[in-house]
């Protein structure tokens, strides 16, 4: 078995024609590249590991190093995000995606991440290859209605943002114990992915309140990353986002660590609610870093 990042046009090609029939079957208007503009960037090929059985492309997958800060910014620690897991069809069964997930976890020890995330409806899979859910979250359900308030609604195209509007953005977002670390060039990069949808909420033309819905092809009608100071001002941009897009129902997620006010408000509202496991995690350190069970990943930072 051979391992190696894509370098030459044609590994590019190989590598992205794979995620497309393997993780986008269905016709889409924009290729899979443009879904994860930072880790399938060709610039980022160090995040990308092809391996090959003899001469045939066979599996792939990312291993994104990120780091985990608290809420006043300052580094936990360092975990590699995998994602873009994918096998050449006719290959499946055959124990590819075993050994190539084991040769990231040697690399990542190699790059002194302390664990490993993903996410995978694959439970059995991963649990043998020692994986545990990690944090958690909320899925809040919402009917779309009129739903009064006292800001400006708006959607906006997310590429309009400035850069002092970013770090509002990023200042705004629910305090959290442990999230990942995202600067500014990142979450510009981020803003071209197809089919996201920007809301905003605003109060003589200030940025009070803001949510991210869609993302690609995947979360749909789910609102996965937004900034509020006050629960009903994120409610109202939840209700008019569903309407302006005719969703038979909007979710929300939000942190597993909201605190009772937050939780209680959206609740209200809701047509239905439970708390779910964040993602599957390994660790890879000695000792697991106490924080990682505090872990929560937005919607833009996930692969």
């Amino acid at each position: 078995m051979v391992l190696y990042h894509p370098t030459a046009p044609e590994h590019f090609l190989m590598r992205n024609a794979l995620l497309q029939t393997c993780l986008r079957p269905d016709p889409l208007p924009f290729t899979i590249e443009r879904e994860y503009p930072i880790a399938l960037a060709p610039e980022n090929a160090r995040f990308s590991y092809c391996m090959k059985d003899g001469e045939r492309f066979c599996s792939h997958a990312n291993l994104w190093p990120r780091d985990v800060v608290d809420a006043q910014g300052r580094e936990l620690f360092r975990l590699g995000l995998v994602g873009n897991v994918a096998t050449d069809p006719e290959l499946q069964g055959k124990g590819y995606m075993r050994i190539l997930l084991s040769s990231l976890e040697k690399l990542a020890l190699e790059q002194g991440l302390a664990a490993l995330v993903l996410w995978s409806d694959l439970e059995t899979f991963y649990h043998k290859l020692g994986y545990t859910s990690v944090g958690s979250e909320w899925h809040f359900h919402f009917l779309p209605r009129a739903y009064p308030s006292r800001l400006q609604l708006e959607e906006w195209d997310p590429n309009v943002l400035t850069d002092p509007m970013l770090h509002h953005c990023l200042a705004l977002r629910y305090p959290l114990p442990a999230q990942l670390k995202r600067d500014i060039t990142e979450y510009r990069k981020l803003l071209g992915i197809p089919w996201l949808n920007l809301f905003v909420a605003l109060e003589d033309r200030q940025l009070k309140a803001y949510a991210f819905m869609g993302k690609g092809y995947d979360m749909m009608g789910v609102v996965h990353e937004w900034g509020a100071q006050h629960p009903q001002d994120l409610l109202s941009l939840l209700h008019y986002a569903g309407l302006q897009y005719q969703y038979e129902q909007v979710m929300l997620l939000a942190p597993g660590s909201l605190d009772e006010g937050w939780q209680k408000g959206f609740e209200a509202q809701a047509h239905a609610s439970e708390k779910v496991p964040m993602a599957w995690a390994k660790t890879l350190s000695a000792e697991r870093p106490s924080s990682l069970d505090q872990l929560f990943i937005w919607g833009l930072d996930s692969i």
